[in-house]
């Protein structure tokens, strides 16, 4: 039911429930024929991320975290699900599943004030301690105020291994660069990048996490981050952004582009823009979604300005059709290919050299994205629909309060910039 809270505290409601969408020559994919164990060509079609050899499709996590028990028993089938069919790579981070309460607490010791400032979340790593045993798992640091030495960064390290039941952790990221500095208006800016980088190096070396990563770089920050690692003999192997047909300006597809000169893979959150990709989210249906709440007046506002065209809200200006155009580009490809538009716009980031981590809620959504692996898309398909987003006057930015481009941190927006 809808009751009344402060902004800070509604912002965090909307934030913490909204469900968390040519190949390179320095990045070959592992592709192969689809593999008869189990029918699955995620057995195959992988990709080598650092010591990882990861299906070339992963799966995030952020909505695993099931109130009830029907909803436990759900995303555990659907774990299962994923893993039997090879799609073993699944992406969580610290403070997945942390409840709006919980997060105000935190917001508010960014801002210095003594309240306790232990919990993040941790609830997805827990439930993925169950549902992920024997899948590969990342998650990630997130960095705060009050982090401020290179230790915070290993014994985060050392509480997520806990959570997730591991010795280590098969791939630690930093959650985004530190953007938290709630004393900005006030010229005080005190970044400490560099100490997580040097973190992130002592954990390597004390065998608590075998591969190492960063989100949300551009791509200056991660060739200064690559380099800061290099120098104590750390390889960074991945940095996840947001990435897809909708979202390539504004220095997603120039950071896609240095990671690859790097070495540094791409991992690629929001591959199919919160659904819009797949064809099937219609206005009307997100409107009747709101009625019966199960989705944010928020979210689905923005989604139906992508959708039909509008003003306001994260979404901003979308001309008249949205993304009608490119939606019917994707539906021409797919047809050919006796694909979904889902399986297209997957491989169309596959053929970029990024690796999509798309969520799954259900196990026919799993059977869904497995479609999307054991080929690719021909340079002149790639060529077509590039040409089709184009064409586009917009960017992707997400919707609601879950952006491309920003953290919610209690006090406001804290925003990153690619380029």
């Amino acid at each position: 039911r809808k009751v009344p809270c402060t902004m800070a505290a509604g912002f965090l409601l909307q934030f913490a429930s909204a469900p968390a969408v040519v190949a390179p020559r320095r990045h070959p994919a592992v592709v192969g024929r689809a593999s008869t164990i189990g029918g699955t060509p995620a057995v195959t079609d992988r990709t080598a991320v650092g010591t990882l050899s990861l299906p070339s499709l992963g799966i995030g996590t952020i909505a695993w975290n099931g109130k009830t028990e029907e909803d436990k028993a759900r995303i555990a089938g659907v774990a299962a699900a994923a893993q039997a069919r090879g799609l073993d790579f699944f992406d969580t981070a610290e403070r997945y599943g942390a409840s709006p309460l919980s997060l105000i607490p935190a917001a508010l010791a960014g801002l210095g004030l003594p309240v306790d400032k232990s919990y993040l979340g941790g609830d997805c790593e827990s439930n993925l301690a169950e549902w992920g045993r024997g899948a590969t798992v990342a998650t990630k640091f997130t960095p705060t105020p009050w982090r401020r030495q290179a230790s915070d960064v290993v014994d985060a390290a050392r509480g997520s291994c806990e959570r997730l039941g591991v010795d280590s952790i098969d791939l630690y990221q930093l959650h985004m660069p530190d953007i938290i500095q709630p004393f900005r208006a006030f010229g005080v800016v005190d970044r400490k990048d560099e100490i997580y980088w040097d973190g992130l190096a002592e954990a390597y070396k004390s065998g608590l996490v075998r591969n190492v990563g960063v989100s949300n770089y551009g791509g200056a920050l991660l060739e200064r981050a690559q380099e800061h690692l290099a120098r104590q003999g750390v390889p960074l192997v991945s940095n996840q952004i947001a990435f897809n047909l909708l979202c390539r300006r504004e220095g997603s597809l120039a950071t896609l582009e240095k990671g690859n000169e790097l070495g540094v893979r791409t991992l690629a959150y929001y591959p199919l823009a919160m659904g819009l990709l797949t064809g099937k989210l219609a206005a009307r249906n997100l409107r009747q979604a709101v009625l019966e709440k199960r989705v944010s007046p928020q979210r689905a506002a923005d989604l139906c300005r992508y959708l039909e065209g509008g003003s306001g809200g994260t979404a901003g200006d979308i001309p008249r059709n949205g993304v009608l155009p490119l939606l019917e580009a994707v539906s021409d490809v797919a047809a050919a290919r006796s694909k979904t538009p889902a399986q297209v716009a997957l491989n169309w980031v596959m053929c970029k050299g990024a690796i999509p981590v798309g969520g799954a809620s259900s196990v026919s959504q799993v059977e869904d994205n497995l479609g999307a692996l054991g080929w690719r898309l021909e340079p002149s398909e790639v060529g077509q629909l590039d040409a089709a987003a184009d064409d586009l006057p917009f960017d992707f930015k997400g919707a609601g309060f879950q952006t491309t481009d920003s953290k919610f941190v209690g006090y406001g927006f804290e925003r990153w910039v690619l380029n």
